[in-house]
């Protein structure tokens, strides 16, 4: 991820690379509330949607009615809205004082508005254990208007506490096919931040019939070339 402070250097930031990349996603840190503070952005985005051609997603973290306003205001093409509906993971991971029902209910609210949205969820996020994504999956399954479920995999980092942290390939695997059940695998995507090494997971993706890959493996590839299916490449974000 590229450093933007600030609107000015985000600014600089597209007049640099206007011409080599075709869209970016705005992103965070988050405040204590577990917002991306976006709202200094807006003129920002909004000099970036009228001189240029560039598909914007943003990060928005938890949201409440009164941040709608700039959001609509900033008009992005599209908002990526991680989802943990568990309260005590949400407190001991990421450290805030907020609860599932917050990010259930900001979720409810993307889905009341005319805003382009798409749920993610990592799997094993509670030190790789698995548990309450299933709760999440059934709780996105009763919303309507996302575009995508973009499902993500801890990646235990090094220099983190999660450095040692072992995620069972088949349990991440189980979560997959309770999505493509409660969801529809036409709206699942695998995202970028997952295990390379999860090549069981990409297969089992490819035999559901997934939307997307995001990087998937060469042998992922030759197995759909094999298998006769089409493969549409696209150099983009997977929400697009």
């Amino acid at each position: 991820m590229v450093p933007v402070e600030t609107p000015e250097k985000l600014i600089e930031f597209v007049e640099k690379n206007k011409e080599k990349i075709n869209g970016f996603l705005l992103s965070g840190g988050s405040t204590l509330q577990g917002k991306v503070p976006l709202k200094k952005f807006v003129d920002a985005i909004k000099w970036v949607k009228k001189n240029t051609e560039l598909r914007v997603n943003i990060h928005t973290g938890i949201i409440e009615r009164e941040d709608l306003e700039y959001i609509k205001e900033m008009s992005p093409d599209h908002i990526s809205f991680d989802v943990i509906g568990d309260t005590s993971v949400i407190e001991r991971i990421l450290g805030l004082k907020r609860s599932g029902e917050d990010y259930y209910d900001a979720l409810h609210l993307l889905d009341s508005s005319t805003l382009s949205y798409s749920p993610h969820v990592i799997i094993g996020l509670d030190y790789g254990r698995i548990h309450w994504e299933y709760e999440t999956l059934e709780l996105i399954s009763t919303l309507k208007n996302f575009s995508n479920v973009v499902l993500l995999v801890l990646l235990p980092t090094p220099g983190t506490p999660m450095e040692n942290v072992k995620i069972n390939e088949d349990e991440v695997i189980d979560v997959l096919k309770f999505a493509a059940n409660k969801i529809s695998p036409e709206k699942l995507v695998l995202g970028c931040m997952r295990p390379r090494n999860m090549i069981a997971l990409e297969m089992e993706a490819v035999k559901l019939g997934i939307k997307g890959i995001v990087m998937p493996s060469l042998r992922t590839l030759k197995y759909m070339e094999e298998m006769g299916i089409g493969i549409e490449r696209r150099e983009t974000c997977c929400v697009f």
